[in-house]
């Protein structure tokens, strides 16, 4: 088996080790408006992988914009090939940074992720798994928002499903989280009788396909799970699902 702890660390001093890299920051003119300005975020991730991400400063209340500092909003993306710009209502109060994570549009110009595949991509090792990366994405980004001079250290919070509960266990600076009950890893392995939909569907179609791997990546799978990230998030935490996804998310809220 391999050690929750040891995997993690590892993927985060990688990150880590990019915090002097450049970042490159552009207005994009036809996303901005009198409430915030949007910029194009480029920068790399572990790998030398190149990252877009969508950032944004609010209109300050008063003076120019972009004087600060504003609370700031880390959103992870979902899954699936596009992520949406963040919404204007998000823009106008917070700095919010929106990142695609490798494979995704705007971040595939070396490598575009398949849908459905994405979730079994490097199954079944740990070190191969390419979610590994994708965590390693978001920690990247998130230190990119911590880093800038606009943005309140003091009030950070995170959006979105495993990722976000996985980046404010690793990134404590997040106060607040609010975490969508569609959670990917959430015990996945004994979820798997019960479901034919995807994209959860993914992981059966792969031990159908390669059953003498199943036990292994399995393992691989575990780590992931946001249960095992639970007692380092720090940060007041709202998980909001629909009842179907209750079952899931319960054991995560409770802890």
């Amino acid at each position: 088996a391999i050690a929750f702890d040891a995997y993690w660390e590892a993927v985060n001093e990688e990150v880590s080790a990019l915090s002097r890299d450049r970042v490159d920051l552009e207005e994009v003119k036809i996303r901005s408006n009198e409430s915030s300005t949007v910029y194009a975020a480029r920068f790399n991730g572990i790998g030398g992988y190149p990252l877009f991400a969508y950032y944004s400063v609010p209109a300050a209340l008063e003076g120019p914009k972009g004087n600060g500092p504003f609370p700031a909003l880390f959103e992870v993306p979902g899954y699936g090939s596009v992520r949406a710009v963040p919404a204007v209502e998000r823009r106008a109060k917070y700095a919010v940074m929106g990142v695609c994570h490798r494979g995704q549009r705007l971040s595939d110009g070396k490598y575009k992720a398949a849908y459905p595949g994405l979730l079994t991509e490097g199954l079944p090792g740990a070190g191969s798994y390419r979610w590994r990366e994708i965590v390693a994405d978001c920690l990247r980004a998130m230190d990119v928002l911590l880093a800038r001079p606009e943005v309140d250290r003091s009030r950070v919070g995170g959006a979105g499903n495993d990722l976000a509960a996985i980046v404010a266990a690793m990134r404590p600076q997040t106060n607040c989280v609010l975490l969508n009950g569609q959670l990917l890893f959430r015990g996945t392995p004994g979820r798997l009788d019960s479901t034919d939909a995807y994209p959860l569907q993914e992981f059966n179609d792969f031990r159908r396909a390669y059953p003498a791997q199943w036990e292994q990546a399995a393992g691989t799978l575990s780590l992931f799970d946001p249960i095992g990230f639970a007692p380092r998030v720090k940060a007041e935490t709202l998980v909001a699902c629909i009842e179907a996804d209750a079952g899931p998310a319960g054991p995560f809220a409770a802890s």
